[in-house]
């Protein structure tokens, strides 16, 4: 009998116990786990805000709803995704600028899994326009990645991602749908996403350096021939033709003739003139 009662006890005592929580994001972190004890983001305004409202900030990985069976947006209403609707969690759900947000420097996320289970994932990303002073609902997010089973590494499941286009402040919403349960856990992480770095101006061409100036070529004279043409010109007048010296090119036959005619005649002259002369003296 006094058996029995201890076992009823011990029954009690375990079920007064809450459940063991089983995961969340921790790089970049969830609001749940920025929230928690130890986190210098824990005092941060916002986290204050949702302790006192009732967050169990001990178990912040244990956002989760039993049965949803892929249907999240039937479950999880506009305005509490990040709280997946559960009352003890509605801080997170709070509307606020001051969320401490995590700026992204590499592609690679950690989900902390304190109790692995087998399962898929689905990331999604706020949209364009976003504002974190709005609450967040369905329509503000978009899908990027969907992951089965990812394998567990040290303890945390970790993915390589590719974000759509996005700059400034956003959150990742991420939904982890086990399969070896019935549970469906869920997150809200703040990012702020730099903007792409600005490519590098192209390098001005090099200048060619300038052709050495070439050297006018010499130019021979030709003389002109007897046969040209007369200058047209009007800036100077024709220049005579030039004479062809006798050591450039010798006489020809005829002009040797000529020449001997010439000298035959003077010499008869001569001849006569003296004739004439002595007649006359004679006389």
């Amino acid at each position: 009998m006094f058996r029995l009662v201890g076992v009823l006890t011990l029954l009690m005592m375990l079920s007064a116990v809450p459940a063991h929580a089983h995961g969340a994001p921790t790089d970049p972190a969830s609001r749940a786990f920025l929230c928690s004890p130890g986190q210098t983001t824990a005092s941060s305004s916002p986290c204050r805000s949702a302790i006192q409202a009732g967050l169990p900030s001990k178990e912040w990985d244990n956002i989760r709803l039993p049965n949803v069976a892929g249907q999240d947006a039937a479950r999880v209403p506009d305005g509490k995704l990040c709280s997946a609707g559960i009352a003890k969690y509605a801080g997170l759900d709070l509307p606020s600028a001051e969320w401490p947000a995590t700026k992204l420097k590499s592609t690679a996320f950690t989900y902390r899994a304190t109790i692995p289970h087998q399962g898929s994932f689905r990331f999604y990303v706020t949209r364009d326009g976003y504002s974190p002073t709005r609450a967040l609902r369905w329509a503000d997010l978009e899908q990027f990645l969907s992951v089965p089973t990812p394998p567990l590494v040290n303890g945390s499941y970790e993915f390589e991602v590719r974000l759509p286009k996005r700059t400034g402040r956003h959150v990742i919403y991420t939904v982890w749908q086990n399969t070896d349960t019935p549970d469906t856990y869920y997150s809200c992480t703040d990012v702020e996403i730099a903007a792409p770095a600005a490519a590098p101006a192209p390098a001005p061409a090099p200048v060619p350096a300038p052709a050495p100036e070439a050297k006018p070529a010499a130019t021979a004279t030709v003389p002109t021939s007897s046969s040209a043409a007369p200058s047209t010109s009007n800036s100077s007048p024709p220049r005579p033709v030039p004479v062809a010296s006798t050591t450039e090119q010798p006489p020809s036959s005829t002009t040797r003739f000529g020449l001997a005619a010439v000298v035959a005649a003077l010499g008869g002259l001569a001849v006569l003139g003296g004739i004439m002369l002595w007649r006359k003296r004679i006389l």
